[in-house]
């Protein structure tokens, strides 16, 4: 006969467990009967309480038996806690993570359904998800992250989390009651030291970027040695670059605001111009040769990037005009709207048309030092008049205005107002070093190089088609150098 196992009864067979109870008392009530017989009953006892006291005595039995009272009339009656009494044991439950992502073409809500997310959920999550982001926002791709409760072979979503944006992550979590409430959270910013090299085939942006540096940090790099190096006729094939830059990063690794650089070397014909930044005590800070000279110089050499010279300065037969005629500045050739930079600090004098010049910029820097741009094809939105420009704050944009065969940047510079070589002209450099500041600075240039060896010794083989060279380490900025 299979055993009987009190233990194996289930809450939601509610019906099995009244009918169990019965069949007890059903065996109990024939083995009374059947001892009965046995027994006559006293003389005068009806049969019917006879047949009552047998049943009595069953029910009793049974009670026993399950460890409940169950009185004559309420014989197959259960009590609320019969289930603890009679060792019933509910189902577990636990949380389960799961990652899903949106296919092309596939909106949240699809995501949910074909996760086997309650279509009732489905609605209470967008209801929820729209007072803070818009679900039709997410893209294919985008990763969402589940966490749903499983109760046996029933699951209930219990929230969803996702990146909205590199620093924002929106949680939808379960309520009270059938509910969902959306909330968005900010996200931590971590620092990566990051180091690459590479040699330099084309221009020093086209290497970077296979290189895997990041337009910004390249844009500083060409900032940083346009004072001393000219991008267009010094730089050739076969030239190397290597650079040192903490890049704030958010969780996912993604790029956040501005990196800076914290060492570079340009070799350019065999010879290395390595630079360091130095943050003085005022908080500002500046960029160093290996001998502790300020990199930084009035002016930069060539105010526009990728470019190159079309006309140098001096005397030369006018493209238009057909005769021999001074060139009072220097051409650089680029293509239209090419961004053109403030070559130094200073107040904008001029910014109208100017007659063969076309559009024209005057900034003056100091009371000896002016800079003209001419033919430009428009200016910085807002420029005008008065303004306080910065070194490398874009004024302009290439163009082909005025007296001009073609789209090019006419740039002079103006000594006292004399016109000079903005090639060659002798320009004054920038901060100096005190003597305390040197011997932190040495000391400085030795951790940087170290730390720049470091970070390369730990990067992957640099692919054929790219020759980089490049890795990334989650250390804190050094204070000072």
């Amino acid at each position: 006969m299979t055993p009987f196992h009190l233990g194996l009864i289930r809450s939601r067979s509610l019906q099995a467990e009244r009918i169990t109870p019965l069949l007890l008392a059903g065996l109990v009530a024939l083995v009374c009967g059947a001892l009965g017989t046995r027994f006559a009953p006293p003389e005068g006892f009806a049969p019917h309480v006879q047949a009552l006291a047998v049943l009595q005595t069953s029910s009793e039995a049974v009670a026993r038996a399950v460890g409940a009272s169950v009185g004559p009339g309420t014989f197959g009656a259960r009590a609320p806690s019969d289930l603890t009494v009679l060792g019933a044991v509910e189902t577990p439950s636990e949380a389960v993570t799961r990652q899903i992502e949106l296919d092309d073409g596939q909106g949240l809500q699809d995501a949910l359904v074909d996760a086997d997310v309650d279509s009732g959920d489905v609605r209470a999550v967008l209801a929820a998800l729209r007072h803070v982001h818009d679900p039709r926002r997410l893209k294919t791709g985008q990763e969402i992250t589940l966490v749903v409760r499983q109760t046996g072979d029933v699951e209930r979503l219990e929230s969803l989390t996702f990146q909205a944006e590199p620093t924002r992550e929106v949680i939808v979590r379960r309520g009270a009651d059938t509910s969902f409430v959306a909330e968005t959270k900010a996200t931590p910013i971590e620092r990566h030291r990051i180091a690459a090299q590479a040699e330099i085939s084309g221009s020093l942006y086209e290497s970077g970027r296979k290189a895997g540096v990041p337009r910004s940090v390249l844009a500083a790099l060409w900032r940083a040695y346009a004072h001393a190096i000219d991008f267009q006729r010094d730089v050739h094939a076969g030239d190397r670059f290597a650079v040192l830059y903490d890049q704030p990063t958010a969780r996912d690794g993604s790029p956040v605001g501005q990196a800076v650089i914290l060492y570079a070397a340009l070799t350019v014909g065999g010879k290395e111009f390595p630079l360091y930044r130095v943050v003085f005590p005022d908080g500002s800070a500046d960029y160093f040769d290996a001998k502790g000279q300020s990199v930084k110089r009035s002016l930069l050499r060539t105010p526009v990037d990728s470019a190159h010279v079309t006309s140098p300065f001096g005397m030369r037969i006018h493209p238009l005009l057909g005769f021999s005629k001074m060139h009072t500045g220097v051409d650089f050739g680029a293509p239209l709207g090419t961004p053109i930079f403030a070559a130094g600090a200073g107040v904008v004098e001029e910014a109208s048309w100017a007659g063969g010049y076309g559009r024209c910029v005057r900034i003056r820097h100091n009371d000896r030092l002016q800079t003209v741009y001419g033919h430009m094809n428009r200016f910085s939105r807002g420029l005008h008049v008065g303004q306080r420009v910065n070194q490398g704050e874009v004024i302009g944009f290439v163009g082909s205005t005025g007296r001009s065969t073609g789209p090019h940047l006419h740039f002079e510079v103006r000594v006292a107002g004399r016109p000079a070589n903005p090639l060659s002209v002798n320009m004054p450099t920038g901060r100096t070093l005190g003597k305390a500041m040197m011997a932190q600075f040495l000391q400085g240039q030795d951790r940087l190089h170290q730390e720049f060896s470091r970070l390369l010794a730990k990067a992957p083989p640099p692919k054929p088609e790219s020759g980089r060279l490049a890795t990334t380490a989650h250390e804190p900025t050094p204070p000072g150098v």
